[in-house]
């Protein structure tokens, strides 16, 4: 009967952790950029019958991330009919979902329900996780792939009297476990392809358990690996081995860490910021210094007190350190994946504390954190995903009323657009806005005065020269340099004249009036 109810109160935890996911998604903070307008393109282009097997392109030139993350997506874009807000709310559910996978773990660490219900509120009620939850870009699914990767190596590595008897225990010990370990870091890799970094732990763990870990089992392990990266590997040999070339960049010192740091002490003082952030946000995100030392503590004091299930979640913890000097400050989801670990030694230990007596101090700093996360959630998710974009208000609802404008302003004729954009002149976000919202609620598209946009995925018909409605649209500054700003409205000065001029947050729209319109 007590395990039903600890199942319900489960149930009710994902539930819980869902809401707070999506909360905001019925305002339309949703962050949508270049990588949310590209996926969703190539996400239908799959569902058409045009299938893919080269994923997004990492940040070093040469390497790309699985094609996973595509087809994951395209289900949620077919029954939505392109919406993005529906594949949101799809990768948010299985971002939930994930606390069964916290669940289980601790669960198998500490044989006790209490600590396992602890560690999966405490990662429903993560701010991170709730950041990367309607994250649309292809990192965000290493939130549950990355502990599956360690679900996976803890069963698969503990010694036979921890493990349950009989033959459902052997057969999961010999090949269930190395499986799940396998599917999380090739889904992991397929997600992003640094989260690699992840077959370090791998090898130190199998490497610690080798007296319980059988060749066969190693076998297993590697050939389901190759499985699940199996569409990098072909991408590799269809196109020529371009990864080879990438990793001779970061080979090189060609890492995107170069302007943030140049000899070791730097390197460390990134690391510490890293994951000191990280730490915080899944802790006490409201103060990233306490947050980030309460964690660090836990998982220092884990290895000198030499107790295995805090190593092992410190060694999950400590992981990102093998590849800091290949993402800099402006790659944070190169940890994701570890924020559930947060979750884990926190559980752990206040459940150690609970036992010990420390029940008031262990409830005051269970409260604290409920409330760190919580007011953080509530003040910055309905900015959208704060910690990731580089254009902090690249949001849908800003773009639909953006969008609602232009079509409003020219009172049913036919305008066209030109834009300064993140990446530079491509126009691939408002083309598809456009499409999906603009063309079915009004009837028609406008067409396209800016730069050329041959070759890429998705454009809007080129200005046929006889309209006079104008408009500039200038996406928010971040990530585009300033002096392209002026160049941009200079060019557009030339053809046309500025009539009015409306904010949506940092995003500006600017009514214009050819100047020389010919009528044919």
């Amino acid at each position: 009967m007590r395990r039903k109810v600890y199942f319900v109160l489960l149930f009710l935890i994902f539930l819980f952790g869902y809401l707070l996911r999506v909360w905001f998604l019925k305002d339309l903070a949703l962050t949508f950029g270049y990588d949310q307008a590209r996926d969703a393109i190539i996400s239908q282009e799959i569902l058409k019958g045009d299938f893919k097997i080269l994923g997004p392109p990492a940040s070093t030139p040469g390497l790309y991330h699985g094609v996973f993350y595509y087809y994951l997506l395209a289900p949620a874009y077919l029954i939505g009919n392109g919406n993005p807000v529906i594949a949101a709310y799809w990768i948010a559910f299985l971002n939930a979902s994930t606390v069964f996978i916290v669940f289980f773990l601790t669960y198998l660490m500490t044989k006790k329900f209490l600590p396992a219900l602890i560690s999966s509120f405490l990662f429903a009620i993560s701010f991170e996780a709730t950041q990367y939850a309607t994250w649309l870009s292809n990192p965000t699914i290493g939130i549950w792939t990355v502990p599956l990767i360690y679900l996976g190596l803890w069963a698969w590595t503990q010694p036979l009297s921890n493990l349950p008897a009989g033959k459902a225990g052997a057969t999961a010990r010999q090949i269930i476990w190395p499986i799940v370990t396998a599917i999380g870091l090739g889904l992991s890799i397929q997600s992003e392809i640094f989260l690699a970094y992840h077959a370090i732990p791998i090898i130190i763990w199998l490497w610690v358990s080798r007296r319980e870990v059988t060749q066969r089992q190693f076998l297993i392990f590697v050939l389901s690996l190759i499985a699940f990266l199996s569409s990098m590997i072909v991408a590799e040999i269809k196109f020529g081995f371009k990864s080879i070339e990438g990793i001779r960049q970061l080979a090189v010192g060609g890492g995107t860490n170069l302007a943030y740091a140049n000899s070791l002490g730097d390197y460390l003082i990134l690391y510490l910021n890293q994951i000191g952030r990280i730490f915080a946000f899944n802790s006490y995100p409201g103060n990233i210094g306490y947050g980030g030392i309460f964690v660090i503590v836990l998982a220092v004091y884990s290895l000198i007190k030499k107790d295995r299930v805090g190593m092992f979640l410190a060694t999950w913890l400590f992981s990102h350190i093998t590849v800091v000097t290949l993402g800099g400050t402006s790659t944070p989801f190169l940890m994701v994946g570890i924020g559930p670990a947060v979750s884990l030694i926190i559980a752990y230990y206040l459940f150690l504390w609970w036992q010990k007596g420390h029940k008031v101090a262990t409830i005051a700093v269970l409260l604290i954190l409920i409330f760190g996360n919580l007011s953080m959630i509530f003040r910055e998710n309905l900015k959208g995903a704060t910690l990731f974009a580089i254009q902090k208000d690249m949001l849908l609802a800003k773009q639909i009323k953006a969008i609602d404008y232009t079509y409003e302003k020219t009172g049913g004729e036919n305008f066209s657009v030109n834009s300064l954009t993140s990446p530079l002149w491509i126009n691939i976000v408002w083309s598809y806005l456009y499409k999906w919202y603009g063309l079915p609620k009004y009837g028609y598209l406008p067409t396209w005065h800016g730069k050329d946009q041959i070759g890429q995925l998705d454009s809007l018909q080129k200005d046929p020269l006889f309209v006079p409605n104008y408009f500039l649209i200038l996406e928010p500054m971040g990530g585009i340099p300033p002096r392209y700003l002026e160049e941009t409205i200079n060019e557009e000065d030339a053809v046309s004249i500025l009539m009015d001029e409306v904010y949506f947050g940092e995003l500006r729209v600017q009514k214009r009036l050819k100047k020389v319109p010919v009528k044919i």
